[in-house]
C-alpha cells in the first residue's frame, strides 16, 4: 500500500504494478469501519475507497496515471469501464469467459466481490472476477484491482494484463524499477501510515 501510494506522489507516466501476498490478509477500503473484521485478522487499510477484498489467492494490480491522462480525466466511471474492458480481455485471452456488469448491486455487502458494480468483470453465472477501486489528487489517478478466480491464477495472465492494459492506453509497457525517491517515500507511509495502529483502525 505505501509503494502504491509513492508512485501516485511521484507519478509522471503510467505505471503498471502486478503483485501477490506473501501471506493472506484483508485489504480495508479507506471509508469502512475495521469493526468489519474478526479480532486478530491481518489487515491493512487502503488508501483507495471500495469494499474489503480477501488476499493470498488473488492478483493484485495497480494502475497509476498522471493528472493530465485521458483516464483521468475521463472520471472514475468511464475509466473504471475501460481499464476493466482490458482485464476482461486479459481473462478471455486465457481461456475464462467474463463480461463487464452492466446493474446496480440487488443489496449491500461490505466484501467487494460479493457486490457486483458496474463495470466489474463477471463470469458467465455472476459471479465477480475483477473489482477495483480508484482514489484522485492532485497527482493523478490511483486505480488498485484484484483478480479472484474460482481456480488458481494462471501463469500467462500477468503477461496478458501488460498487453491489454498497455493496448488501453496506447502504450508499450516497458519493465522499469522502482526509484530511490520512491522508495524512500514508501518507506516513510509505511512507519507514519500503513503499519500504524492509528491509520488502520481510524474508523
Amino acid at each position: 500500500m505505501a509503494v502504491d501510494e509513492a508512485l501516485l506522489r511521484h507519478v509522471t507516466q503510467p505505471v503498471l504494478r502486478i503483485y501477490e501476498w506473501d501471506v493472506p490478509c484483508v485489504s480495508l477500503g479507506y471509508f469502512q469501519k475495521s469493526s468489519l473484521l474478526k479480532e486478530g485478522r491481518t489487515f491493512v487499510r487502503r488508501y483507495t475507497g471500495g469494499g474489503l477484498v480477501e488476499h493470498g489467492r488473488d492478483l493484485t494490480y495497480t494502475l497509476v496515471l498522471p493528472a493530465d491522462h485521458p483516464l483521468t480525466t475521463a472520471g472514475t466511471l468511464p475509466s473504471y469501464l475501460k481499464i476493466h474492458q482490458a482485464v476482461a480481455e486479459a481473462l478471455t485471452a486465457c481461456g475464462i469467459s467474463c463480461h463487464l456488469a452492466t446493474a446496480q448491486p440487488q443489496k449491500d455487502d461490505p466484501s467487494c466481490f460479493l457486490k457486483p458494480v458496474p463495470a466489474d468483470v463477471l463470469d458467465s453465472a455472476e459471479k465477480k472476477l475483477a473489482g477495483a477501486a480508484q482514489r484522485r489528487t492532485k497527482q493523478g489517478c490511483l486505480h488498485q484491482g484484484s483478480i479472484l478466480l474460482p481456480d488458481p491464477i494462471p501463469l500467462s495472465l500477468p503477461d496478458q494484463i501488460i498487453q491489454k492494459l498497455g493496448k488501453c492506453l496506447g502504450t508499450s509497457m516497458e519493465p522499469s524499477s522502482i526509484s530511490p525517491e520512491e522508495l524512500r517515500s514508501a518507506a516513510e507511509l509505511e512507519s507514519t501510515r500503513y503499519a500504524t495502529r492509528e491509520w488502520n483502525y481510524c474508523r
